[in-house]
């Protein structure tokens, strides 16, 4: 069955609904529309559906998919594929409609998720030798560990330390992955362009922004109010928006596909500089998550999903008018959202964010549908 062949097609076609749907009921109930009633409070419902439940099945589809190209191993496919799907789905229908009490089965139901996707990255690069991406496996374990401590916090009444570690563990992942990929992908496609001025490689200075990146996220996790955050924030966000300038970013504005990932990718300098004033109270607290959640990392997973999903399906990576569309659609959501987050900022702006995110996602989720569980196209 195709839809079952690789990790790609069952999970980022799910994150996309749930991305969608989710939004759709938290943004309706904000607005008097319904009730949640389900085993978690609803602020926590929203961040944890949106972080471990949309960003897990993102992570996981982006894993399965790629882990099998840096080792050279087959990929999870099959019923084992179908039954991790089975245990991310019925985790998120247990959180949304389950019990009013949050039980012991459905937490273990839902860490069993990111606990066997952990198990199954570390497996596959430690066989196949790949020691370069064991970073990546340190990033699972400390999502799973997220997952856990914010289950643990919402039974004790009290902390936001798991959300964010969750969010900071994305953040990380794309300081990480999108290091590689972006000024890649940005190279080869200049060169097929004829352009000269091509994206700066890998040196001593991404390493030492990645190096610091750590210890950053993990003063905001841990003291976001902190004047050490403040400083570590400033500082980080112009480091990652220097290094965003050497890409070429700009060069790449023709070809949504690509040009995507830098403004995602910008959202991370911009974060780090808002979490740098909001340490020194001078900007909302949200403002930095927003910037982190709904730009960073929804455009950025939406814009990888899009090319994965085209390359793996052996489709050409080109944007038709429902692609630019939708890759518009995320980061104009984080700019709304970011300025909605402002004590002056009228109503309006949040709903306008909450419905570009769900364009956004929907029109995905339409668009990709039919690849997701057709055949291979032929070459």
């Amino acid at each position: 069955m195709p839809f079952f062949s690789q990790g790609f097609r069952p999970f980022f076609l799910m994150a996309a609904l749930w991305a969608a749907i989710s939004m759709g009921i938290w943004i309706t109930y904000w607005a008097g529309g319904m009730a949640l009633t389900g085993p978690l409070l609803p602020l926590d419902w929203h961040v944890h559906e949106l972080v471990f439940g949309y960003g897990g099945a993102v992570l996981c589809g982006f894993l399965l998919t790629a882990i099998p190209n840096w080792t050279r191993r087959p990929p999870l496919s099959g019923l084992p594929l179908a039954a991790l799907a089975l245990i991310w789905l019925a985790a998120r229908i247990g959180f949304l409609i389950g019990p009013e009490e949050v039980s012991p089965s459905l937490i273990a139901l839902d860490l069993a998720f990111p606990a066997l996707f952990s198990a199954f990255a570390g497996r596959e690069i430690i066989a196949g030798g790949n020691r370069r991406n064991l970073p990546v496996l340190a990033i699972c374990v400390l999502f799973l560990i997220g997952d856990a401590l914010f289950h643990w916090e919402t039974l004790a009444g009290s902390g936001y330390y798991g959300g964010r570690i969750g969010i900071a563990v994305l953040v990380g992942l794309i300081c990480l992955i999108g290091g590689r990929i972006i000024p890649a992908f940005t190279r080869n496609w200049l060169k097929a362009q004829g352009a000269s001025a091509l994206p700066a490689e890998m040196n001593g200075f991404d390493k030492a922004t990645l190096a610091l990146t750590v210890p950053a996220l993990a003063l905001w996790v841990a003291l976001p109010a902190h004047p050490l955050t403040g400083i570590a924030g400033l500082a980080l966000g112009a480091l990652h928006i220097l290094r965003l300038a050497r890409w070429c970013g700009w060069a790449t504005r023709s070809e949504p596909l690509l040009f995507t990932l830098h403004v995602a990718y910008g959202f991370v300098g911009l974060g780090f500089l808002l979490a740098g004033l909001a340490a020194f109270g001078l900007v909302p607290a949200m403002s930095t998550i927003h910037s982190w959640t709904v730009g960073a990392i929804g455009a950025m997973t939406l814009t990888v999903m899009s090319r994965a999903t085209l390359g793996h399906s052996g489709r050409p990576l080109e944007a038709g008018w429902v692609e630019t569309a939708f890759l518009a659609a995320l980061p104009l959501a984080a700019l709304s959202r970011i300025a909605s987050t402002f004590p002056a900022a009228p109503l309006w702006t949040l709903h306008l964010s909450a419905t570009l995110w769900i364009v956004g996602f929907a029109l995905f989720a339409l668009r990709y549908a039919p690849v997701m569980i057709a055949p291979r196209h032929p070459a």
